[in-house]
């Protein structure tokens, strides 16, 4: 197949972790790839290290003409078969254009907040969006409620996956304990991902300043975001700064989360989120929010805990337990790390892409497939 993936997203999160995995991984299965992003990011650098080919574009305002035309000029100078978004604003410059060509456009809609019962979003799904792919059942669920997304025909689930390999457990060697000057014997909680309020950094905050586990564990945030200055200060009132430590954007990761006792995922909102995958390939018990696509990964008290989202004390709660034995916080992470490997590989999700695409495609080739 001859794809190519537009994502006009700013920051690198999981749906910029989403398209890298997938468009190399399909490259390496032997279809051509082609990316389109913003200028100006290192995200581009990272896709052309992974082999892809990249397109910079200005995508400038919602069905901004020019990045439509060229985006038309685009796939039809190299002969696109299927065009791959992520955000409505993809769909609102690359659907266009693909329409006037007639190549089909699949959606990856990564949480139930990225598609709304609006006007806006009705007509672009109407018109521009062939299919769409998921990454949770609870996600398609959402959809569902919407009629005319018509969910059970036009929606598919693709669970994430990870390179497990990468990820294995024993990679790192004690370079961020050493560098964060943390002592040998120290707990560490690492949480990985954009540093905003739906994330829930401040209720990980409220709970290390709860706990009373002795050594006092050190809060690891990896990530950047509109709210690290108030998360600093939060940490400050909290009495907890000298125990937290932000590590900004890091591509170490798997190194990262090798040195944790427990991975934190504290969020308020999610859909099927990356860095829980990951932290279970790397063998961790995992603190998470009950919440979205979360429980279809984390089954609790098997591979970590579950608490309410924005439960400060739940948190503190969960992470005492687990900290306080360190027997089951083991087991946990080996079943963790099995249960990555046997439902959540980057192959597998792999697999179910490249199914989805080859059906959009065959639809389309057979009469009356493609829609209008």
């Amino acid at each position: 197949m001859n794809l190519t993936f537009v994502n006009a997203t700013r920051r690198w999160g999981g749906v910029k972790s989403w398209t890298l995995s997938v468009a190399a991984g399909l490259r390496r299965r032997g279809h051509r790839i082609r990316i389109v992003l913003r200028p100006g990011t290192e995200y581009a650098a990272a896709c052309r290290e992974a082999g892809l080919d990249v397109r910079l574009l200005r995508f400038g305002p919602d069905w901004n003409p020019f990045a439509v035309a060229a985006l038309h000029r685009e796939f039809r100078d190299t002969g696109a078969d299927l065009v791959l978004t992520n955000v409505s604003k993809d769909n609102r410059t690359a659907g266009p254009a693909a329409r006037l060509l007639g190549i089909p456009v699949v959606q990856r809609i990564g949480g139930p907040g990225d598609i709304t019962d609006r006007f806006q979003v009705r007509a672009e799904h109407a018109r521009f969006v062939t299919h769409a792919i998921t990454p949770a059942v609870f996600i398609k669920d959402h959809i569902g409620r919407f009629p005319w997304m018509d969910a059970a025909r036009r929606v598919s689930v693709v669970h994430n996956g990870v390179d497990v390999e990468r990820f294995r457990p024993g990679v790192a060697r004690g370079a961020l304990r050493a560098a964060l000057g943390v002592r040998p014997g120290v707990p560490l909680l690492i949480t990985t991902s954009q540093l905003t309020a739906i994330k829930g950094h401040r209720f990980l905050l409220e709970a290390l300043a709860a706990l009373e586990t002795r050594p006092a564990p050190v809060a690891v945030l990896v990530g950047t975001g509109a709210q690290a200055d108030a998360l600093a200060s939060r940490a400050r009132d909290l009495g907890v700064d000298g125990r937290v430590r932000f590590l900004g954007f890091r591509r170490d990761l798997p190194e990262l989360l090798d040195e944790a006792a427990i991975a934190v995922q504290p969020s308020l909102q999610e859909g099927f989120p990356n860095s829980v995958i990951e932290f279970m390939a790397a063998g961790k018990p995992i603190v998470a929010s009950r919440l979205a696509g979360i429980p279809e990964a984390v089954e609790d008290g098997v591979h970590g805990v579950l608490v309410p989202p924005g439960d400060a004390g739940a948190l503190a709660r969960a992470l005492g337990r687990l900290l306080g034995d360190a027997e089951a916080a083991r087991e946990m992470g080996a079943a963790a790390r099995r249960r990555a490997v046997e439902r959540f590989s980057e192959p597998a999700m792999l697999d179910g892409v490249e199914s989805v695409l080859t059906s959009v495609l065959r639809s389309r080739s057979r009469p009356g497939g493609a829609r209008s």
